[in-house]
């Protein structure tokens, strides 16, 4: 992570945390990003011009992100970077989104990089502000209404500007992603990492499990809301 936002710097992306140096547990300390970071119950807040925002800053991290090619250090997936990956931000969603006056500003939360294709951290994206879920669950359980995903999702896909020959694959890999991170969560909880214990007893492998459900339920739905995007 500290090579990674170092290299942002030097890169000239200016909407990341700057390393400022070590704390006295060997952790990084980071600089402070003034802003408003929703959470899950206000994600609602975000309206579609905000969410073009998101997929524009997303846009512009992934092509600071082609340049960054260290060879070990990730937690998880491939320890090297391969033609058409890049190392992902890993967990794009408005909680670690900062806004200021409308627009997302900066991605923080940066200790969950790995390896694959950008289309990863778009389709999670996606997953996360449309967001794909039922009308029922956590995700959405205290917005006043129900989210209109097309629009929502068209929204962030159109600030990103997914090429394409891309486009017909994002439905699948929002399917992949939530599978992905279940199994993630999952084995760390076997593990016996603390906060994925935790997780795994407050029931977040269902909301998981529901959540992969509804993605597949509403596949069309994401279909025709990246087709109306490109």
């Amino acid at each position: 992570m500290r090579q990674l936002l170092m290299h942002l710097e030097q890169s000239g992306f200016g909407e990341a945390p700057r390393v400022v140096g070590s704390g006295p547990d060997g952790g990084v300390v980071l600089t402070w990003i003034e802003g408003w970071v929703p959470t899950d119950s206000k994600a609602w807040k975000l309206d579609l011009d905000a969410l073009g925002t998101v997929g524009e800053l997303l846009r512009a991290y992934h092509g600071c992100a082609q340049g960054f090619t260290p060879d070990a250090g990730y937690e998880e997936g491939p320890q090297s970077v391969a033609e058409g990956q890049i190392v992902c931000h890993g967990d794009v969603a408005p909680r670690n989104t900062v806004f200021r006056d409308g627009r997302a500003v900066a991605f923080i939360d940066w200790d969950g990089i790995f390896v694959s294709e950008p289309i990863w951290d778009l389709a999670h994206a996606v997953w996360q502000f449309g967001p794909v879920c039922a009308d029922g669950d956590p995700l959405v359980r205290d917005w006043p209404a129900p989210p209109n995903r097309s629009e929502r999702i068209a929204a962030l896909v159109g600030g990103y500007r997914l090429d394409a020959s891309q486009a017909r694959h994002l439905a699948d890999r929002v399917v992949d992603v939530i599978a992905g991170i279940r199994r993630s969560v999952d084995r760390k909880a076997a593990a016996g990492n603390p906060a994925f214990v935790r997780m795994r007893d407050e029931g977040v492998l269902n909301d998981l499990d529901r959540q992969r459900q509804a993605a597949e339920q509403q596949h069309s739905l994401i279909v025709d809301a990246v087709r109306a995007s490109t």
